[in-house]
């Protein structure tokens, strides 16, 4: 990747990692639930997944998963059906964020690095950026192929820990400002939750 074509890439990366998305919508929902702080490890699995998935396709699954539509689909179907589930789990709890018996659903680290691996936009997002600003495919391919994956990789990496972070925090701004009573939380984490749901389906079954 050449240092005129990476100015492109960086603004590319920033915008697919910053819009809206089941990631990001998960970590709001995650935010207004529990908190920033608790929900600190569930922000750094996510981000860290991303950085194994990106990682991963670089050095050698990208050409597996290409042209692969079967296990695209897959990967939809299950991706779905778990953020789904993330939501249902974070959705289903009493109200009170300050209750010690929520303190062991909040998700994990390990929740977290599972959210990107079954994204199907995090995958799409990954192999686009492959495709279209590295030297993949081409007659060109660099020698030191390895470089332009750690490129690709530690940009992902460090926009998303900053926008990662501010989703959760944002869910967790918005539920304090808004979620003044036992109602009002209801519906700010039910609209979350539902956000998520419907963003995840619309993303991999109608677009």
């Amino acid at each position: 990747m050449s240092l005129s074509i990476y100015p492109a890439f960086f603004i590319f990366a920033t915008i697919m990692v910053v819009t809206p998305g089941p990631a990001n919508l998960v970590l709001m929902s995650s935010g207004a639930r529990f908190g920033f702080y608790k929900s600190i490890p569930f922000v750094i699995g996510v981000t860290c997944g991303k950085l194994f998935l990106t990682v991963g396709l670089g050095l050698g699954f990208l050409t597996l998963v290409h042209s692969n539509q079967f296990l695209l689909n897959t990967i939809k179907i299950i991706g779905t059906a778990y953020i789904c589930w993330l939501s249902w789990k974070i959705l289903f709890l009493k109200l009170d964020k300050n209750n010690s018996e929520n303190q062991d659903h909040v998700p994990s680290l390990i929740n977290g690095l599972l959210v990107h691996p079954l994204n199907p936009k995090a995958w799409a997002m990954i192999i686009a950026a492959y495709t279209q600003f590295t030297s993949f495919g081409t007659s060109n391919l660099e020698i030191n192929w390895l470089v332009e994956v750690t490129i690709v990789a530690s940009t992902f990496f460090i926009i998303q820990s900053v926008s990662h972070s501010l989703w959760c925090w944002g869910g967790g701004l918005i539920f304090n400002f808004l979620a003044k009573t036992d109602m009002s939380r209801q519906v700010v984490v039910i609209t979350l939750s539902l956000l998520t749901v419907g963003t995840v389906v619309y993303s991999n079954f109608i677009i």
